[in-house]
């Protein structure tokens, strides 16, 4: 045998080379870069992300879902624990970035929101945003507030992250907000937008065709589409669009039907609305055993005329599992929502009190499945903790904002 035999890859097709190449984790696929400068440049050329992708539509990206606190003292900790090894996994599981002795710290960072790849976060106490690429561990902290903006320091919450990518799925710029905490109802909502591309914040008065009052308790706004929606006492949502030019804001009324005295008595503990497949979802959750309808959820069906269509509703005799455990408990079983699957419609997942586990409900089965147990230790597990992450299927740079603007930001890249 002639161990010196060897192919010269400059001969190679590049068609057929990325053909090859295409079919590696795109971590790997990523190192081989390093291999020359022809691969290098095929790697990196915008093509390569299409084809990527394209190539992948019909099979999921890496999803998790993150419990939001993490109790570290300085955000590089953050992105270190944010390895990709830690979240790509065949198994499902709720990810805790701190360990049961960790959350007794008083550091603490919160998972705000995500879009397209990108994930916003907060120091707590002294308040610094944060917007990182977990893949690419790029990540940029945002000004403290507007230059010359007026002797006052309003208290800010419901902060959401929008973001825009090409045609090559990679992302152009993104669009932080925060809205202004007012005591009662109002005709109007206050909230300051941060633009990456130019580095600052801008103030909004957002005017409403009637008063509101934004729920303060729970997640952000929810990202549908690039408009974000946040939570509103009476039963609905208040919509804005941060890359709008309107100051018009638009609301949105919860599905007709809805169980609105159990919502206020336990604070829409028991209810789950955001978006799976591409369109808006209202799940319900009977909070006593003893009701006859167990399930109920509703789609957003006309985004423009706010019409929601009910897609299914489910009796507690009509559950079953193959878990012995989780079957005995159905009858009396408390289930608090988390998440819906970001790509399967049919697929909604639960906390089980009774059980202490995360369990998956089939829509179309009709079957309760358990998921994974909770290591966490948190025993307030609900949507207001958690978070569901979809990882980019190819890391992008992170755009990145005049340097005149972030007198004390850093980017890292490592």
């Amino acid at each position: 045998m002639d161990l010196d035999w060897f192919y010269d890859l400059s001969n190679f097709p590049e068609s057929a080379l990325l053909e090859i190449l295409i079919r590696l984790p795109v971590k790997s696929l990523f190192r081989y870069k390093c291999v020359c400068k022809n691969w290098l440049d095929l790697i990196s050329h915008p093509s390569s992300s299409r084809f990527y992708v394209s190539s992948r539509l019909n099979a999921s990206s890496p999803f998790r879902l993150f419990y939001r606190y993490v109790y570290v003292p300085e955000f590089k900790e953050v992105l270190r624990r944010l390895k990709p090894d830690v979240y790509v996994s065949r198994e499902f599981s709720v990810l805790f970035l701190s360990s049961l002795e960790e959350q007794q710290m008083s550091d603490q960072f919160k998972v705000l929101a995500v879009s397209n790849g990108l994930v916003m976060f907060c120091l707590l106490g002294p308040l610094v945003y944060y917007v990182c690429d977990p893949v690419t561990r790029q990540w940029v902290s945002l000004p403290r507030g507007r230059q010359n903006a007026l002797i006052r320091h309003p208290v800010f919450f419901g902060e959401g992250l929008v973001s825009r990518v090409d045609e090559n799925n990679m992302v152009m710029s993104y669009r932080a907000v925060r809205v202004e905490c007012l005591l009662g109802e109002s005709f109007s909502v206050n909230l300051e937008v941060f633009a990456s591309e130019t580095g600052v914040w801008t103030a909004h008065r957002l005017v409403c065709p009637r008063k509101i009052r934004l729920l303060r308790r729970g997640i952000g706004p929810i990202n549908f589409n690039g408009i974000l929606h946040w939570f509103v006492h009476e039963h609905g949502m208040v919509a804005f669009d941060p890359y709008g030019n309107s100051n018009q804001c638009r609301l949105i009324q919860f599905p007709d039907g809805c169980d609105t005295d159990n919502e206020e008595k336990h604070d829409g503990l028991y209810r789950l609305c955001n978006v799976s497949q591409g369109k808006l979802r209202y799940l319900e959750i009977a909070p006593e055993p003893s009701e006859i309808i167990c399930f109920s959820m509703w789609v957003l069906e006309d985004y423009e005329r706010g019409e929601w269509v009910m897609e299914f509703q489910v009796t507690r005799s009509d559950l079953f599992s193959d878990d012995e455990s989780l079957s005995n408990l159905l009858p009396t079983a408390t289930f608090i929502p988390l998440s819906f699957h970001p790509f399967d419609a049919n697929v909604v997942y639960m906390r089980c009190v009774e059980r202490s586990c995360i369990v998956t409900y089939n829509v179309r089965a009709k079957r309760l499945d358990v998921a994974c147990e909770v290591d966490g230790g948190v025993e307030d597990l609900s949507w207001r903790v958690v978070i569901p992450v979809v990882l980019p299927m190819w890391p992008a740079p992170l755009p990145r904002p005049p340097n005149k603007s972030l007198k004390r930001s850093l980017i890292c890249d490592k």
